[in-house]
């Protein structure tokens, strides 16, 4: 044997000793001191602790337990190179570590204790891992006696028996970080819907500091909850969260208070709430009209774009004329969100306006398009009508005709246009001859417009 590397040996045996001391480890023992690998085991209760020489400047920590340590799988994760089979909400965890296992029990026991240890253990090793009922390290020997506490702190968790239920409830509770207690809240509404733990966990969990958690909650306990979406949809300051309380509630919601959150997100430019309140809206029929068409006209862009497809939805007549107007703007996407609205709600009376639309605006293929499928949608509406009103014309189809009885007018047209044909004549009607009217049509001008 080399002397130097008993000489060695005897170095390491006595660091490893000295950083064992304050850990509270008994039955410790030392091997190798005349071979080429020196190794320390101790124990305490269920933790077994092996420390070996990985190179001369490094060493290599074991620490092994018993069930817990099989429940959970992790390992280091250096490059980003995919996400994580289990995502436990906290971002710098999980940029650390790939974590794989039973989604109840992992998320149990990774708590903000525990997540913190390994995020400082992983600071000085140079490999960490658990999986096969060990957790493994490596790091350089200057930094075993920060890290071997840790490890067998870590350790000591893995091993004690949990209460899945109880802690995932828990860490909904005490969690430092907003995205795991969201995390945790779901996962035991999925699992333990209606249970009285998950219950009175959805009711602490109203009184988060986060809104998207106080958000989840209260839609979770349905009419209970309705008061705090309501107090959400006044109060909250996040856009997405507010957009999605109006969208839930949607009938419970009042129209006045509706309308009061509209005109606030407006002042707050909350593009995502005032969209939620246009869509609510739409469903109020009659009574929600005219602010939308007052939106429509005031407002731009997405604003005004999502108003009139509000105005679609409530089925409303009232609602043709403003859209008519909005036919003539210059913003394609409004000029279209008009064309599909007039398709649902428009009469007779829009047919005309929506070939004179196309017609100007014959370079925009996709509204001449939209246009056509509003009209076929018109006459869908109105095919079987009684004598004096729009049906669809049997010869092709896009063609329009008035339903008529022996002396009344009927609208012949080729596909896409309109056109008067003749009357029948008053004595093949069997009705007296009355003076000839003049036409009311400029001579020569077409019947109507392509579309």
């Amino acid at each position: 044997m080399w002397p130097w590397l008993f000489t060695r040996n005897r170095r390491l045996l006595q660091l490893w000793q000295s950083a064992m001391a304050p850990c509270g480890m008994d039955e410790v023992e030392t091997s190798g001191l005349w071979g080429w690998r020196a190794k320390l085991t101790a124990r305490s209760g269920p933790i077994a602790v092996r420390i070996t020489d990985a190179d001369g400047k490094r060493v290599r920590v074991e620490v092994e337990g018993p069930e817990g340590f099989s429940v959970l799988k992790l390992r280091r994760q250096p490059f980003l190179l995919r996400a994580p089979e289990i995502e436990v909400g906290d971002g710098p965890f999980d940029d650390q570590f790939f974590v794989d296992g039973p989604v109840g029990p992992v998320r149990a026991r990774l708590d903000g204790t525990l997540r913190g240890q390994l995020i400082r253990t992983n600071a000085d090793c140079k490999a960490l891992e658990i999986g096969g009922g060990k957790l493994r390290a490596e790091m350089r020997e200057e930094a075993l006696p920060r890290v071997l506490p840790l490890l067998l702190e870590i350790g000591r968790q893995l091993a004690e028996p949990v209460d899945v239920e109880g802690r995932i409830a828990n860490n909904v509770r005490r969690d430092p970080k907003a995205k795991v207690r969201l995390f945790n809240l779901l996962l035991l509404v999925g699992e333990r819907p209606g249970a009285p733990e998950t219950l009175e966990t959805l009711r602490t969990a109203c009184s988060d500091r986060s809104s998207e958690i106080r958000l989840r909650a209260a839609i979770e306990l349905g009419e209970e909850g309705r008061d705090i979406l309501l107090k959400l949809a006044e109060t909250s300051p996040d856009d997405a969260t507010r957009a999605r309380v109006i969208s839930h509630l949607g009938s419970h919601l009042p129209l006045e208070r509706v309308r009061h959150i509209l005109s606030r997100s407006w002042r707050k430019s909350q593009v995502q709430t005032a969209r939620a309140c246009l869509e609510t809206l739409g469903h109020r029929g009659a009574a929600a009209v005219r602010v939308l068409a007052k939106v429509m006209t005031e407002r731009t862009g997405e604003l005004a774009t999502a108003a009139a497809r509000a105005l679609g939805t409530t089925g409303e007549a009232a609602a043709e004329p403003p859209l008519l107007q909005a036919l003539q703007s210059e913003d394609k996407d409004l000029r279209e969100a008009a064309t599909a609205a007039l398709g649902r709600v428009g009469t007779a009376a829009a047919v005309q306006p929506l070939q004179e639309a196309a017609e100007r605006f014959w370079l925009d293929p996709s509204f001449r398009q939209a246009a056509r499928q509003s009209i076929g949608e018109i006459q869908a509406r109105l095919e079987g009508a009684s004598p004096g009103q729009l049906s669809l014309a049997g010869a092709e189809e896009g063609q329009l005709s008035l339903a008529t009885e022996a002396g009344q007018l009927s609208l012949a047209t080729e596909a896409g246009q309109l056109s008067l044909a003749p009357a029948l004549a008053p004595h093949e009607a069997g009705l007296p001859e009355e003076p000839r009217q003049p036409s009311q049509r400029e001579p020569g001008k077409p019947a109507g417009r392509p579309v």
